[in-house]
């Protein structure tokens, strides 16, 4: 049997009404920012889904975002599958729809799952055989099994609790060709203690806080160098906040050191305040964390996380510390909270260059289906539009409380432009240099 795990394009990677398509346009002559802050990832949920599959079956990994649009029509449907199983975020659900209703024409079995499937099923459902709701990993087996005995469920419902120490490494080996791509995700958690109203994660994995083996994400990341031929891979962690456990993470840490990757990962600011851990960090070639800190304005986070809602006061204070050790601060910022006014946006171009981030990232708060958000802007009236390409972070859908939605788009726009600058590259790269001489003993 012959299985296609496809990848659709989404709305952002191929420009497709993307609103910062002007702003990369005027980026290009700057290299700088071309190499290091474009990422090239595969599907991590798809290779691990791939891996549930016996060996007795042939698997294809098809990832349409890194096809170029001419191409694509051939590479996906002049080959002949038995089944082809898609995952969809929210602004690749209507490609994804159009790849299946396709296939389905021919005859093959069509199924899909991820995020947007997880949180509309029924509207999924009219585009495919089968919709997975929730984690593959534990439903995927039986629906092969099902399939070959040809009565297959509708829906398959994940238990939501993965045992992740049982699962197969991912099939990196069915990528094809893995130099396409500048970054390698690997997972070694899932789950956050966190609670924040706009995050899908809990739509997906839920609150229960999951680990692998320490071995295991050993044995996965050597994996990849096997098939990845450049010297130093440069692994993503795509947990939704790696270093929760202290002690865990420790353990982990201290076993990436011999491995010799360049590496990141999301977290909480938490790690700020664990000196072991950064020492740490460190020395196994972590060169950033990846830090949520939604908003500079505290009265956004009472409707999220109280936890995070505490931190705020400290954020400062936090990257000061970890970047004192040698560690990056990409720090990741949302606008369009309830408490966001227009002079939001120079709040916190302010606060980024006061605290030296090491890198930044922006949106517009999103309400994805199946979150608190959605459902809270959804029996508002303030939902704009359902159309799902432009749900991707970039596009204004829904109606801010104090601002228009042009002004919430063009501020978006403002802290990229500012922080994509020349200059802005400039300061970072001096301010590094002294940090990094500091703790080399050369004197700056």
């Amino acid at each position: 049997m012959k299985i296609a795990f496809i990848s659709p394009r989404g709305t952002e990677r191929n420009q497709q009404n993307n609103v910062l398509y002007e702003v990369y346009k005027k980026l290009i002559p700057v290299l700088s920012f071309m190499i290091d802050d474009i990422e090239f990832i595969p599907n991590l949920g798809l290779l691990q889904v791939a891996a549930m599959v016996g060996d007795e079956h042939e698997v294809r990994y098809i990832d349409e975002d890194y096809i170029d649009i001419r191409d694509s029509e051939p590479v996906i449907f002049d080959e002949t599958f038995d089944i082809v199983a898609l995952s969809a975020c929210n602004n690749q659900a209507f490609r994804a729809y159009e790849i299946a209703d396709r296939f389905r024409k021919r005859g093959v079995t069509v199924v899909i799952g991820g995020y947007h499937p997880s949180a509309l099923p029924e509207e999924a459902k009219e585009h495919a055989d089968a919709v997975f709701i929730g984690e593959g990993e534990d439903t995927f087996p039986q629906f092969i099994e099902d399939y070959q005995k040809g009565d297959f469920k509708s829906f398959y419902v994940s238990s939501g609790n993965v045992d992740l120490t049982k699962l197969p490494a991912p099939r990196f080996d069915c990528i094809g060709n893995i130099l396409r791509f500048n970054k390698l995700p690997v997972f070694a958690t899932r789950g956050c203690p966190r609670n924040c109203e706009y995050c899908s994660v809990k739509v997906i994995y839920g609150p229960k806080y999951r680990k692998k083996k320490v071995e295991q994400v050993v044995r996965e990341i050597e994996d990849i160098k096997k098939y990845y031929p450049r010297p130093y891979p440069f692994i993503t962690f795509g947990d939704e906040n790696l270093l929760v456990d202290k002690e865990w993470s420790k353990e982990l840490v201290k076993a990436l050191i011999p491995l010799k990757i360049r590496w990141e990962c999301y977290c909480d600011v938490s790690v700020a305040w664990d000196d072991e851990l950064l020492d740490l960090l460190r020395e196994s070639n972590c060169v950033e964390l990846l830090i949520g800190f939604e908003t500079v304005i505290k009265e956004n986070m009472r409707m999220g996380d109280m936890w995070k809602y505490k931190m705020v006061d400290k954020y400062a204070e936090a990257i000061e510390r970890i970047q004192s050790k040698g560690v990056g601060v990409m720090g990741l910022f949302i606008f369009g909270f309830d408490n966001d006014y227009p002079d939001v946006f120079r709040e916190t171009a302010r606060f980024i260059h006061d605290t030296n981030l090491f890198d930044v990232d922006f949106a517009v708060l999103c309400p994805i289906p199946g979150t608190d958000t959605f459902y809270r802007f959804k029996d508002r009236g303030r939902i704009i539009t359902h159309d799902w390409n432009k749900y991707t972070w970039l596009h204004v859908n829904y109606q801010p409380m104090h601002m228009t939605p042009n002004q919430l788009q063009e501020g978006l726009l403002y802290m990229f432009k500012e922080f994509s600058s020349i200059e802005f590259l400039r300061k970072r790269r001096k301010y590094f240099k002294g940090i990094y001489e500091r703790l080399a003993g050369v004197s700056p």
